[in-house]
């Protein structure tokens, strides 16, 4: 597999996160899609992005580290994360109709720049460690840390500093630790497709990912039963649809109780070692899937595909332009025409605004605003590209 081949798929991998990402927040401004397409659309587009956010870390640090660059490699990463997070701060004003995760995605950048060095097998150590005990850390900070997201004061800016901390690593909709893992996947799945690329066998490679997608998934959904069977009664006594609906309702960050059987749960947002797995196998399937497909496009297809590419290559600026422009929108319209903000046209919608966000980027040859603003920065900290010493 090429180069080009691996970055397309990659790329349309992204698209497809944001995407899913823009269903999340529209469709629940409308009439209650079906179930399966709630599953797909709740959890599963946002963690996809998170782990592809830890492959770009590897990605974007694979010259500097080529060239023995290892310090300056750490540094731009972290700087990378800095600059992500900056952004999250700044728009966050401007996007009060949805939860924006670019504060704790950019953390938890800079904590993977801290770990760029590690073997991979600390990787996997960590990754595995946070999703079988993540969610339940932070199913009790929940309960036992101040939380600015769950207060309903007014409170001054020294007093919102702890808690606004404890939402960004633990406490909130997207806590850093949980994420941390996803992105420490990503790394792996980046460290590994790149081996595999050097002995020519990234197909066999990207086959056994799927494999181990569609294992996690497996594994997620089964777990996620059984919890659902034994929690039923607890919650509503003879009304299984309604325990069901609301055990895998969405935990905006963490689960709703510390017993050790919400863990077995897979609602979405909750960072159960259910949830982990689901999601993180859907991510794998995605990245593998998409990968292969790449693989079998023709020149003519990859110029037709090339404003898809284009927009996957500018995820950060499609973002920032999809949770601003859903405020606005809703602002504006959702009383007068809600089938412009909400629904499956409010969606619709938002994808068209990215796949022209995407012809302007595929005919200019430019990189995304803001994707250009991080890559300066990153190149600024990480200084001049000169190999270590060996003395």
């Amino acid at each position: 597999m090429s180069g080009t081949a691996r970055l397309v798929g990659i790329d349309l991998a992204r698209l497809v996160a944001v995407a899913g990402m823009m269903a999340a927040h529209t469709l629940s401004w409308g009439e209650p899609p079906p179930a399966a397409v709630v599953a797909l659309t709740e959890g599963p587009p946002s963690t996809l992005f998170a782990v592809l956010g830890g492959v770009s870390v590897v990605l974007a640090a694979r010259s500097r580290l080529a060239a023995g660059d290892r310090w300056g490699a750490v540094r731009s990463t972290i700087a990378r994360g800095a600059v992500v997070a900056l952004l999250g701060l700044l728009v966050a004003p401007f996007a009060t109709a949805v939860f924006v995760v670019l504060v704790p995605f950019g953390v938890t950048i800079a904590v993977a720049g801290l770990l760029l060095l590690a073997p991979s097998w600390l990787l996997l150590v960590l990754a595995a460690g946070i999703g079988l005990f993540g969610g339940t850390v932070v199913a009790i900070a929940g309960t036992a840390l101040p939380s600015l997201r769950r207060m309903s004061s007014q409170l001054s800016p020294a007093d919102a500093v702890v808690p606004a901390v404890n939402d960004v690593l633990l406490t909130g909709v997207y806590p850093a630790l949980i994420w941390l893992a996803y992105l420490l996947i990503g790394m792996l799945v980046a460290r590994a497709l790149l081996a595999a690329a050097a002995t020519g066998g990234e197909r066999a490679m990207l086959t056994r990912l799927a494999g181990l997608g569609a294992l996690l998934t497996g594994l997620g959904i089964a777990a996620s039963e059984v919890g659902v069977l034994l929690l039923s009664e607890q919650v509503a006594p003879g009304d299984p649809a309604l325990a069901r609906d609301q055990l895998l309702a969405n935990g905006y960050g963490s689960a709703p109780g510390v017993s050790p059987l919400w863990q077995l749960l897979a609602a979405p947002h909750t960072g159960t070692p259910a949830d982990v797995a689901r999601t993180a196998g859907i991510a794998l399937l995605v990245i593998a899937l998409l990968g292969l497909l790449a693989r079998r496009l023709s020149p003519t297809a990859l110029r037709a595909i090339a404003p898809l590419r284009a927009a996957g290559g500018a995820p950060l600026t499609i973002y920032i332009v999809h949770v601003v422009l859903l405020t606005l929108l809703g602002g504006l319209l959702f009383e007068s025409a809600p089938g412009v903000v909400g629904g499956w046209g409010g969606w619709a919608l938002q994808v068209l605004v990215a796949l022209g966000i995407g012809a302007v980027l595929a005919l200019t040859g430019m990189r995304g605003p803001f994707e250009r603003l991080v890559g300066v920065a990153a190149e600024a900290a990480g200084g001049r590209r000169e190999p270590a010493s060996s003395a």
